[in-house]
């Protein structure tokens, strides 16, 4: 049953938040994704609406107004780059057009806002929302954890979650990944919040979490489409957990249905979430049914992105049906699929015993000695992992950005791994108490408790900690380490974003002026890193490695052959630079005859 919550677990939660936060803002130099330049330049546009909105009210709110401030970047909700906006217009250090006239071309409409605290570069404080909404999702999770499955499987859910190399490196981007997935477990929890346990009545308080599971789902849709398939999935497990209550009968010359409570949140989400949809997205104040038509209609068409995945580039639907459940079980640590495997079979070994124990007396005593779980609950977390993957398992939805589009579900998973953890806790404790003597005391226990959460957890916190700048391009020890990109033919990278690797030997060796092809970085990436001091400013991007003096090749399969032609047209047999993490190549830069100006600083 549903464990109530202490002034200690929100302690512990908020210390676990923290020490996540630390350690994201201890690793903040990481390259910029190919989607998130797209969001620096309209978190940079959208804040330029605030000038308005301050100096004259009226007028901030109208169609001229809003088509002004909010085209760019139509095809997704505002809210994230409003934030990501807000942050960087408060807490970025802007560059002074006085001091340096080049810096007037790098911003909106030719002129820097005015720096108000200026207390990180301008990239971080774009960052800041993302990695605050990251870090409470920690706190989140243990929490959920401790009212549904107990502190030890708590415990290990956060941990795991917070020591997941692909999540951990999405959570530092000013995108839209990890936010959706933090305010998918919130509504989650404050869905079931809102449902009373069984045999008790609904109190004033439920109907609040009900409003504020409205509300949730309202800044969800604002974030990202993920959160569209809520509501179906929160269907589905009601009439699910409720079945036994739905009946249909006759009485007298007819018939009489019956059914269970509709839960609150469904109303919710009928009345409120729309007003919330609506009021936080300035393209839809105007002619909502024609954007959302155009909204809807983008995401259905959505180009497809090739992938490379076991030596086969899939350019085209249909895609293999367990991409997303083999990706996760390459690409989470292996001790946490370990532990995941054993807490869904213990989870299921409970859902499907209790089934049972109504029709049968044998079953039942069974039953008695499992642990005391809420009804559903197990249901609805085992939903909750599963719909996200199911959603990006179909052939025709299209395959890309390796595991960010269904992370809303592996913290569920996480979840579903703390049963785990607790299952091993539990056999090692009978195991103790049948060697017996020293090994029954408290104190030995809560040591061999402790050892075997950092067994489990320490590989994973290696795993995350270390080349977390190219934490996209991680495979666990059992699919054989970053080598599976090789050996195996699986994507090596997804987002442009390994070019920061080479900045400091461009800027180092490559003499003045020179010209480079930064291949699948895009333009505003390259902008951010001259803006944040990453960049020399006499560098000239271009996109054509013909006319450029340095060329660096992404590897990706699709792009092979543009290398072998840049290798060949550069007349060279060896890269000037390799950034080849666990010794596997994401990145090589060809350089001209003419340009090897390499060791001497201009």
């Amino acid at each position: 049953m549903r464990s109530p919550l202490t002034r200690r677990d929100a302690a512990v939660g908020a210390v676990l938040a923290a020490i996540h936060l630390t350690l994201l803002a201890s690793t903040l130099d990481i390259g910029f994704s190919r989607d998130e330049s797209f969001y620096f330049d309209a978190a940079e546009q959208y804040s330029a609406w605030y000038d308005v909105l301050l100096a004259n009210p009226g007028s901030a709110f109208s169609k001229d107004s809003v088509d002004r401030y909010f085209a760019y970047n139509a095809e997704h909700p505002a809210l994230p780059k409003m934030l990501f906006g807000a942050s960087w217009r408060l807490f970025g250090k802007m560059h002074d057009p006085t001091e340096e006239p080049f810096s007037r071309g790098w911003y909106f409409q030719g002129k820097p806002p005015a720096t108000i605290l200026g207390w990180f570069s301008e990239s971080t404080a774009m960052r800041l929302p993302a990695l605050l909404l990251a870090s409470f999702l920690v706190f989140a999770v243990y929490l959920f954890g401790v009212e549904f499955l107990g502190r030890r499987a708590a415990l290990f859910a956060a941990l795991a979650w917070m020591f997941q190399p692909h999540a951990f490196w999405h959570s530092h981007f000013a995108c839209f990944d990890v936010p959706v997935t933090a305010l998918w477990f919130l509504m989650a929890w404050t869905f079931l919040k809102s449902m009373p346990p069984p045999g008790e009545p609904r109190l004033r308080s439920h109907a609040m979490w009900a409003l504020l599971t409205g509300v949730l789902m309202g800044l969800a849709l604002n974030t990202k489409h993920n959160a569209f398939f809520f509501p179906p999935m929160a269907v589905l497990w009601w009439v699910l957990a409720k079945r036994r209550e739905f009946g249909i009968s006759l009485q007298g010359a007819g018939l009489k249905v019956r059914i269970p409570p509709i839960p609150l949140a469904f109303f919710a989400m009928l009345l409120v979430t729309p007003v919330v949809y609506w009021a936080l997205w300035p393209r839809l104040w105007h002619d909502p049914i024609s954007h959302l038509k155009w909204y809807f209609s983008f995401h259905a068409k959505h180009e497809y992105y090739w992938v490379y995945y076991f030596a086969t580039l899939y350019t085209k639907p249909p895609f293999p049906l367990g991409f997303p459940f083999v990706m996760s079980a390459m690409t989470i640590p292996g001790t946490t699929v370990l532990l995941f495997l054993a807490g869904a079979l213990r989870l299921s070994k409970e859902y499907l015993v209790r089934l049972g124990a109504r029709f049968s007396d044998s079953l039942s005593t069974v039953s008695s000695h499992l642990p005391s779980r809420e009804p559903g609950v197990v249901l609805f977390i085992f939903l909750n992992f599963l719909v996200p993957f199911l959603v990006i398992a179909h052939p025709q939805v299209p395959h890309f950005g390796g595991t960010k589009h269904w992370l809303h579900g592996v913290t569920f998973a996480c979840l579903m791994a703390g049963v785990g953890f607790e299952l091993l806790l539990d056999g090692c404790r009978d195991l103790a108490d049948r060697i017996g003597g020293i090994f029954r005391t408290r104190r030995v226990r809560i040591a061999g408790a402790s050892l075997i959460l950092a067994l489990f957890v320490g590989p994973a916190a290696w795993d995350t900690m270390t080349d977390t700048a190219d934490g996209s391009s991680y495979y666990n020890a059992f699919a054989g380490g970053r080598a599976a990109m090789g050996e195996m033919g699986m994507q090596r990278e997804f987002w442009g974003n390994s070019a920061f690797s080479a900045l400091p030997w461009i800027n180092q060796n490559l003499p003045p002026g020179s010209r480079v092809d930064f291949h699948d970085t895009t333009w505003g990436a390259v902008q951010m890193y001259r803006r944040d001091g990453f960049l020399r400013r006499d560098i000239t991007p271009v996109w054509d490695y013909k006319s450029a003096d340095a060329f660096l090749f992404h590897w990706h399969k699709e792009f092979t052959d543009i290398e072998a032609d840049a290798r060949s047209f550069y007349k060279s047999a060896v890269p000037g630079f390799v950034w080849a993490p666990g010794g596997v190549p994401l990145l090589d830069a060809w350089v001209k005859t003419s340009a090897r100006n390499l060791g001497k600083t201009p």
